[in-house]
């Protein structure tokens, strides 16, 4: 075994055949080289078989070095100390060479499996992993719990789409979800795609999430560069509802039970002792009240508002194995056509239609506690039935001790 560069195809053929995070994409790669970014291609290679695969990135820190990400990589398996000792000492060599001050790598390895309560469903074997890292001169940052612009999310809400149909994946889903998901059909909400150069489009729907729940990400620029990079792999999608379509399907629903309601009354002025037929015509009466005061509403809402009404929006990007939902937003004044919902099994029956075997909730903050800071969303995301993984964490390794340290007091 040594550890090399690798050159684009073999790279690809690997991520693409083994579990990895979409950011180990050769489209990553490819528009750093395009933009003259550092980028590497390493991994290790047994003869002409690629045993191990990363993408990393640099960038200048300290003013004279370089740090290096690995981006959830290396994709390998760190259960095999001769694999694990020959790449990363073969990685600690080519950085030095590339004036390297520091590496901070974050592997692709699920430790542990939880409901969306918090509570542990499944145990996978890593402290063979931390060991050996830590014996090779990484430093373990621990079991972080939350958010952090400096990392990936530890906690990410999955729904494995393996060897289940639509119909079981709806019939897992708690009834609320499932009865949201189908008034939404009900309702005429549909869904498509913006281009790039409706990117703003989403980003208004962004904005008012970001204000919603109080936090700060990335700007518009960011949002559009995440297209240029992963171009077809990539989908900005907006779910909407056409407020005439919504009218014409409840005035159709109106004359149902408006002719109901007249053919149970007409029985009622003929046989008006009959108490039963009395509680159905008082019955079928309300629900026609009901259904003209809908269909009030929605004029109203279509006078102000006009006949479109932007719901919900997201970014995805998908690889060979995950189709990975990262960021959205909705409009809250329009809750009641709950447009995530219909977004969201969409999006699900997209995957499946690739034949993903992961449908990625992408982040929650691992604190599952009612005060938590994305409660709702945890409970949003557990309605679908997913469940969440936990990953290993980030590593950090000193390739300069000296300068690094001068470096992280300079931080501090």
């Amino acid at each position: 075994m040594k550890f090399c560069e690798l050159n684009v195809v073999e790279y690809e053929q690997f991520v693409n055949t083994h579990f990895s995070h979409y950011t180990q994409m050769q489209y990553h790669y490819d528009y750093k080289m395009d933009h003259n970014e550092p980028v590497h291609l390493v991994g290790v290679k047994d003869g002409d078989t690629v045993l191990a695969a990363c993408l990393l990135t640099g960038a200048k820190v300290f003013k004279f070095f370089n740090y290096y990400y690995s981006h959830r990589g290396p994709v390998m398996d760190h259960h095999n100390k001769a694999l694990v000792d020959t790449f990363y000492n073969g990685l600690t060599a080519y950085l030095k060479k590339k004036n390297g001050l520091f590496v901070l790598v974050d592997p692709h390895i699920v430790i542990q499996k939880r409901d969306h309560d918090g509570n542990v469903t499944e145990t996978f074997e890593h402290k063979d992993i931390i060991q050996n890292l830590e014996a090779l001169g990484y430093h373990h940052k621990g079991y972080s719990v939350g958010y952090s612009m400096d990392s990936q999310a530890r906690f990410l809400s999955v729904l494995n789409l393996k060897d289940k149909s639509e119909a079981d994946l709806l019939k897992a889903m708690e009834y609320k979800t499932r009865r949201n998901i189908n008034k939404t059909i009900e309702m005429g909400v549909k869904l498509r795609d913006l281009s790039i150069d409706e990117t703003e489009t989403f980003f208004e729907l962004f904005n008012m999430a970001k204000d919603k729940h109080g936090f700060s990400f990335m700007g518009y620029d960011h949002f559009v560069r995440m297209q240029k990079i992963y171009k077809d792999k990539c989908r900005l999608v907006l779910s909407y509802i056409d407020l005439n379509e919504h009218l014409a399907t409840l005035e159709a629903d109106l004359a149902k039970k408006q002719a109901d309601y007249d053919k149970h009354k007409a029985e009622l002025d003929e046989n008006p002792d009959f108490r039963k037929l009395r509680n159905k015509v008082a019955e079928l009466e309300k629900a026609v009240n009901n259904q003209k005061k809908k269909i009030e509403d929605i004029k109203a809402l279509k006078a102000t508002d006009g006949d479109i009404l932007n719901l919900a929006s997201a970014l995805y990007i998908r690889n060979n194995h995950e189709l990975y939902y990262l960021s959205s937003g909705s409009n809250p004044k329009y809750n009641q056509f709950m447009g995530a919902y219909n977004m969201m099994w969409e999006m699900i029956k997209y995957a499946k239609s690739l034949g993903l075997d992961y449908y990625n909730f992408y982040g929650v903050s691992g604190d599952f506690s009612e005060s938590s800071t994305d409660a709702g969303v945890i409970k949003f995301k557990k309605g679908f039935n997913a469940e969440v993984d936990e990953f290993i964490g980030d590593f950090e390794k000193p390739l300069k001790p000296f300068f690094y340290k001068l470096y992280k007091m300079k931080q501090k």
